[in-house]
């Protein structure tokens, strides 16, 4: 959104000229840049340049961020932020939005946090009204629908990041952190992260073997899936960060770039690992009333777990932290076994 151009005050001589000048440059800080179209094969890089100073040490009022839709110009220091995702990471830098959607604001790992937030319902055209009621200074979204894009990038200065833009949580906060210019909020985040993480390897050490396999399965739409990479169902901190491995035909799918691929309950054993995570309530069948469950080795051993979707749907960067434990729990604790 443009801002109102600074006007000069007329002064005799040099005082007059200097003035000027930096009205001039004042004026130049205002307005929201941005590039069209919304390829993902341009690469969020998740860097931030500060549009130029007024003067000496003044902080300037703008920066620009590069995204998929070109470089766009936002508030140095946004006060109205909406999230449409990332809602957590926001609330991790210590930057509460205005607005996000409910599924997030309800989500168990931030719930405490999440007073005041109001609902913007879901991530498509029916919440344009929402957003613009809020009268936000940035707008962040993980969808990358054109139309919708045009419509919030009317309203206030829009940054996508579609859910594949980080490779981990970690990179997500360090983005957010550059761009919202809470680098150190993010840093301590991370190693906070790390530290949780370290700690639950340590504990799983020993009692999960160095090449064990571990499966994710759910069921969907009446559909066994099978939760191979990214963010689902806490297979960012299974497979990156506890570094539990996939078995053989789940680690195919990932090298074929798939994230998750359906399967039939006679594939079952195939895919299963030493260890089979399920969803809790979705399991599409698979569960101990089917003959085929006593014939998994993962059941045999004793090693299946019940995973509550309250807690392992949100992929957001709390979420996975604390999913990071919730595992470790399972694991050398035996917790949610079915």
């Amino acid at each position: 959104m443009k801002r109102n151009k600074v006007g000069a005050h007329r002064a005799p001589g040099m005082l007059s000229a200097l003035l000027l000048a930096m009205a001039v440059l004042l004026a130049a800080c205002g307005g929201a840049g941005g590039g069209s179209g919304a390829s993902q094969e341009n690469a969020v890089e998740g860097q931030t340049a500060a549009t130029a100073a007024t003067s000496g040490e003044a902080k300037p009022s703008t920066r620009k961020v590069k995204t998929v839709n070109g470089e766009i110009e936002i508030p140095a220091e946004p006060k109205r932020i909406v999230a449409q995702g990332y809602l957590a990471t926001f609330l991790a830098l210590g930057i509460k939005p205005v607005g996000a959607p409910f599924w997030d604001i309800d989500s168990p790992h931030i719930k405490a946090q999440t007073a005041g937030i109001e609902d913007i319902g879901t991530i498509d055209a029916s919440s344009v009204e929402k957003i613009l009621a809020l009268n936000p200074d940035l707008i962040v979204t993980l969808s990358d629908d054109p139309k919708l894009y045009e419509q919030l990038s009317k309203i206030a200065p829009t940054l996508v990041f579609v859910h594949t833009t980080f490779k981990d949580s970690r990179e997500q906060i360090r983005t957010f952190g550059e761009i919202l210019g809470k680098e150190k909020e993010a840093e301590a985040w991370i190693a906070s992260f790390n530290e949780t993480v370290e700690k639950a390897k340590q504990r799983i050490k020993g009692v999960v073997g160095e090449n064990a396999t571990a499966a994710i399965m759910g069921g969907f739409d009446k559909q066994l899936v099978v939760y191979a990479d990214g963010l689902w169902r806490g297979a960012e901190a299974m497979y990156k960060h506890l570094g539990l491995k996939r078995p053989p035909l789940v680690q195919k799918s990932v090298d074929e770039g798939k994230e998750h691929v359906t399967i039939s309950l006679e594939q079952v054993n195939e895919f299963s690992g030493d260890y089979l995570f399920v969803e809790s309530g979705k399991q599409a069948g698979l569960d101990p009333s089917n003959p085929i469950w006593n014939t998994l080795d993962a059941v045999k051993n004793g090693r299946v777990y019940q995973m509550d979707t309250d807690y392992f749907w949100p992929y957001d960067t709390i979420a996975v932290k604390a999913q990071v434990d919730l595992i470790a729990d399972m694991l050398v604790e035996g917790k949610h076994q079915f």
